[in-house]
């Protein structure tokens, strides 16, 4: 009887540790009698039944997959979780939530915004000129700075757009690409080139009342 038990006893811890890497092992302890050995056996046979049961529902289980919840329009992640025995394997998949297009975000709604006002920019000050000290100088647009040419410095209208600047005095106008950074110097809002001022009708007198307006890029 005694060997009966005991390899049941063996074959029983076999299979645990053959199905499950982390099986729990009962306390050891003396045996005296071939009653306490029924009962060892008993307590191991049913401790491993346990882990063999568990190990056998988690290999059983379907792989889990869950969606990240997450604000429309932004990349989400896909999570999926795997279980065989006591081994776990989690692998993220990057994916897309799809969003409706005609219904833009604030920020490119912003941006839009931005960009018609900076569009529309009109503005009236006092204009200077530049010539020969800068000129044959790289401009902020990277530029070679040509007082023949006609351009112009401004401090926040986008670099290489046009405007077309008129003289109030006498209504004479001239368009003028922006290439340059400027001026910084008092109340003015333009510091025009040599040869843009002298068509104003301002390079004698240095500078002159003027209305800007941004236009577009002449053909």
């Amino acid at each position: 009887m005694q060997k009966s038990v005991f390899s049941v006893l063996t074959l029983s811890m076999g299979l645990a540790f053959t199905t499950v890497s982390h099986a729990d092992l009962v306390q050891a302890q003396p045996l005296s009698n071939s009653s306490e050995s029924a009962s060892l056996a008993n307590r191991v046979l049913d401790q491993d039944g346990k882990s063999i049961s568990s190990a056998l529902f988690k290999m059983n289980t379907p792989a889990t997959a869950a969606l990240t919840a997450s604000k429309p329009a932004i990349v989400t992640a896909l999570s999926i979780t795997e279980t065989a025995g006591s081994r776990v394997k989690t692998e993220n998949i990057p994916t897309r939530v799809e969003t409706n297009d005609a219904e833009p975000g604030i920020i490119d709604r912003l941006s839009a915004v931005a960009s018609e006002a900076v569009r529309k920019f009109t503005q009236t000050g006092m204009a200077s000129w530049y010539g020969r000290q800068f000129h044959g100088r790289k401009t902020a647009s990277g530029d070679t700075f040509d007082m023949y040419a006609m351009t112009a410095a401004h401090r926040s209208l986008p670099l290489n757009c046009y405007i077309r600047v008129t003289n109030k005095d006498n209504g004479k106008s001239v368009v003028v690409k922006v290439n340059d950074r400027g001026p910084f110097h008092g109340n003015r809002v333009l510091d025009l080139s040599y040869a843009a001022a002298n068509k104003l009708g301002i390079a004698s007198r240095g500078t002159g009342n003027v209305t800007i307006e941004r236009i577009d890029a002449p053909n």
